[in-house]
């Protein structure tokens, strides 16, 4: 049975704070260089590069690795769309009440998302990525969302992966189990490790 490995880096902080940023594209702060430094050993095996397209990933990717070639960019893994609440003050945001864990998973705010549909739309990036990777360990930078998405295709459980606290730049290793004509099976190996 082959594996890969994928190591999810979640983007710096987003400039300015205090808003929802989903697809909107929004820049990041500077990379203390200790970061970098503890990312690039924590990457240190990782063949292939991957990277939402959006700024704020790339150039966490760039910051962290200003020598290297541009990261592969997979469309699937933006961030979920809020839809017309994009670039709200957190404070602003409509309180939407309280809400069971398969509740949130399908709430989709006006114009956006829901979880699940995030979910879909990531599970079609990784099986991109580990049908045409041939690295065996691979880094991904991405966002908080489809991490939790994609833990919700290890875990086979969405309600659970909203559960997971995900921080800039923490790194979330998901190990995909490969086995010829059959569905890939997934082992979490850790979740949101940071510095």
């Amino acid at each position: 049975m082959r594996q890969k490995d994928l190591f999810f880096v979640r983007h710096a902080p987003s400039i300015p704070s205090g808003f929802l940023y989903g697809r909107t594209d929004a820049d990041i702060a500077a990379i203390d260089p200790k970061e970098s430094n503890w990312l690039r050993t924590r990457l240190n095996e990782c063949s292939a590069i991957i990277s939402s397209p959006a700024r704020r990933c790339v150039k966490s990717y760039q910051m962290i690795y200003p020598d290297q070639p541009p990261p592969r960019i997979i469309a699937p893994l933006w961030e979920q769309s809020f839809g017309e609440w994009e670039g709200m003050a957190y404070d602003q945001l409509p309180d939407i009440g309280e809400k069971s864990g398969s509740d949130l998973v399908d709430f989709c705010p006006p114009e956006g998302e829901s979880f699940a549909d995030l979910c879909r739309r990531v599970n079609k990036g990784l099986s991109t990525i580990l049908a045409e990777e041939e690295a065996e360990k691979i880094a991904v930078f991405a966002h908080a969302g489809v991490i939790r998405a994609s833990l919700a295709q290890a875990l086979e459980n969405p309600v659970a992966a909203l559960k997971f606290e995900i921080g800039h730049l923490s790194v979330t290793h998901i190990r995909a189990l490969l086995e010829p004509a059959k569905p890939s099976q997934f082992s979490i190996v850790c979740v949101n490790a940071g510095r």
